[in-house]
């Protein structure tokens, strides 16, 4: 059934439009822009000012320069997606109720002009969906109108709009999920149509990284731009650049009709919210100023000083399908296809911790040994994080030539169980040691990642970090972490499924709780909570870190060795790249004392310390000091504060 509602009367300030493009830009999403994760949230710059086509992006004459969007829900999210049914924006979550939007919003004296998309269901399953849509001046319906269709796998489900607005009006393209069949949220919609009028006349900025409002930046100092020519040309000798306003020398450049400026240098942007200013004028008889002030958001982050380490291991030495020499395994993964197949995720060669190449996560995969299912893409592993800093440089790739991965997801089975064991390293005469490796984690919401270590060849394990999904920490009375109860009780929710294995080694069923995964015996459990570390479910970004954990323990001991712990059912992964084992330099603390006041510092190169302090040394109950700014802190000197110390 279809069904549609007549427009409402016209606003002021807008027509419909029964003509052919002015300057129009098309959303096709055939392909993924620079710094697009795959199944990932859009880009908010995504189809941002655009003067010439980009991947995702198609542009006709002289596109859309003057117009900005910004994607926006309520209950779900945008994400852009790609495999062999669509290219295509998803609706993610879009469930009865849930509104998705895209903002459009006009550089004054431009108009926008919302012409068209499509809705495109997944499946091909005879199922049915129903939306409204609305074009809106703020919260005003300037014209709206309903569809409801069948689910066939394709994208020729039209929706034509033709709504123009006035010059300078923002207008929101609303998509409100009202009913139908099919109860699952596998939709998207693609070739989204738009245009600005009157045509752009002089030269446009066709591309710039970083965008315009872009956020989650990562902080290295970085610039590039296009400036197209229209029916005058830029002025090269006009360029301008400034960074926060101290002014850059770019590298200019200019093939044809497009002029290039480009900056980059060592050094890190500060966090928080930052501002590239390019200012040009054209080369007509009375030449006209341009200025584009971009402000952008970099992520939070700490800068990470790592000596040289002590014990390295970046799997690049290793074949592919095997294990780093002294490493070993044990998986009770459930194994339905024998086959030794790294292009297979279902195969037996993903049952277990391996060593493979990162370009294998570039290219697709079979799931579920179906060979006649569409390819799995899953370069979601190898998803930047912008918070991740070492030694002055963002970390841009997290595994590089080969890593070691534990993989649950694409797979058949009741469970994926696997363990990783390190050989016995020998710490004798260091101090202060850390681990640190590159984690490609991404959660599941009934899945654990666990690190361990031993110092008496895996007998008894100590804690390093328990990741799981926040939902299932449990709290107690205090709401503080209960460790006890979060790693003893089973699945919170009915969609879980925490994995269950035979041992062979009795017959018996085991898991079921995540405590089933731990190392540390159980009369420990109650000293856990701060090891426990909340993730975020289906994230592909938020847990791609460099972890750094202290190791209290392991100082001058012999026999050092790690466990890796990846329990799931069809649960994502766990990915490892660049393990290290480092004996840090204790920070020097600066202590200058003012009347009462005592003034407690130490080096900006120590980013990353938490200062805290204790009543005495005997029994130290040691606890945060509150106040910290710039690696310093004054507190009032009094006896019940006495010794302090920095601790990562």
């Amino acid at each position: 059934m279809k069904r549609s509602l007549k427009p409402l009367a016209l606003a002021a300030a807008g027509v419909f439009l029964g003509r052919a493009a002015f300057a129009d830009t098309l959303l096709t999403f055939d392909a993924s822009p620079p710094g697009q994760g795959q199944n990932a949230q859009i880009l908010q710059t995504f189809g941002d000012n655009a003067a010439d086509s980009s991947p995702g992006v198609l542009v006709t004459g002289v596109g859309t320069p003057d117009i900005r969007l910004n994607w926006q829900s309520t209950g779900g999210r945008w994400d852009y997606y790609i495999d062999a049914v669509w290219s295509a924006g998803q609706l993610d979550s879009s469930g009865i109720a849930d509104l998705h939007e895209i903002v459009f919003t006009p550089s004054a004296p431009a108009a926008v002009i919302i012409k068209s998309f499509n809705f495109h269901p997944y499946y091909d399953n005879t199922l049915d969906y129903s939306y409204d849509w609305r074009v809106l001046d703020g919260g005003n319906v300037l014209t709206n109108g309903s569809l409801t269709f069948i689910c066939d796998a394709t994208r020729n489900h039209p929706v034509t709009i033709n709504y123009q607005g006035s010059l300078g009006q923002v207008l929101t393209l609303q998509l409100e999920r009202t009913g139908g069949s099919d109860g699952t949220q596998n939709i998207a919609i693609d070739d989204v149509r738009f245009a600005q009028f009157p045509e752009p006349t002089g030269p446009a900025v066709t591309f710039v990284t970083p965008g315009q409002g872009q956020t989650s930046v990562a902080p290295e100092i970085a610039f590039r731009a296009s400036l197209k020519d229209g029916s005058t040309a830029v002025a090269t000798n006009t360029i301008l650049l400034s960074l926060n306003d101290n002014t850059l020398s770019p590298v200019i450049t200019r093939e044809t009709n497009v002029t290039t400026v480009s900056y980059q240098t060592s050094g890190l942007l500060p966090a928080g919210t930052n501002r590239y200013t390019l200012v040009f004028r054209d080369n007509a008889a009375t030449p006209t100023s341009y200025t584009n002030e971009l402000q952008f958001v970099v992520a939070a982050y700490v800068n990470l000083q790592l000596p040289a380490p002590v014990i390295f291991e970046n799997f690049d030495a290793t074949a592919e399908g095997g294990l780093p020499s002294g490493w070993s395994q044990t998986n009770y993964t459930e194994v339905l296809n024998p086959d030794l197949d790294l292009g297979n995720l279902d195969s037996a060669s993903y049952a277990t911790w391996v060593v493979v190449n990162t370009a294998r996560f570039t290219n697709s995969f079979v799931g579920y040994s179906d060979t006649n299912a569409a390819p799995v893409d899953y370069s979601q592993v190898l998803t930047a994080n912008p918070s991740n800093v070492v030694n002055g440089a963002s970390v841009k790739n997290l595994a590089t030539g080969r890593f070691l991965i534990g993989n649950s997801g694409y797979r058949f089975g009741r469970s994926q169980v696997m363990y990783l064991f390190t050989p016995d390293f020998d710490l004798t005469g260091k101090a202060n040691m850390h681990l640190s490796f590159h984690s490609l984690w991404e959660q599941n919401q009934d899945s654990i990642g666990a690190v361990e270590y031993s110092i008496d060849q895996g007998q008894t394990w100590l804690p390093i970090v328990y990741m799981l999904d926040g939902p299932d920490m449990l709290l107690d009375a205090g709401n503080a972490v209960d460790p006890v109860a979060t790693l003893s009780t089973g699945a919170q929710t009915a969609d879980e499924a925490i994995a269950f294995y035979t041992d062979p080694a009795d017959g018996q069923d085991k898991g079921g709780t995540y405590g089933a995964f731990v190392g540390v015996a159980q009369n420990q459990w109650t000293g856990l909570a701060p090891f426990i570390s909340a993730r975020v479910n289906d994230d592909p970004v938020e847990s791609k870190r460099v972890e750094f954990f202290r190791l209290p323990q392991a100082d001058n001991q012999a026999k050092v060795r790690f466990r890796f712990a990846h329990a799931g059912t069809d649960s994502w992964y766990f990915g490892i790249d660049d393990f290290g084992l480092y004996s840090m330099p204790r920070p020097t603390l600066s202590v200058s004392v003012s009347g009462n006041s005592l003034t407690v510092s130490w080096p900006t190169s120590e980013a990353g310390f938490t200062l805290e302090s204790a009543n005495s040394l005997a029994n130290p109950a040691w606890g945060p000091v509150g106040g910290v700014t710039n690696n310093s802190v004054t507190v009032t000197a009094t006896p019940g504060n006495k010794f302090y110390r920095l601790r990562r």
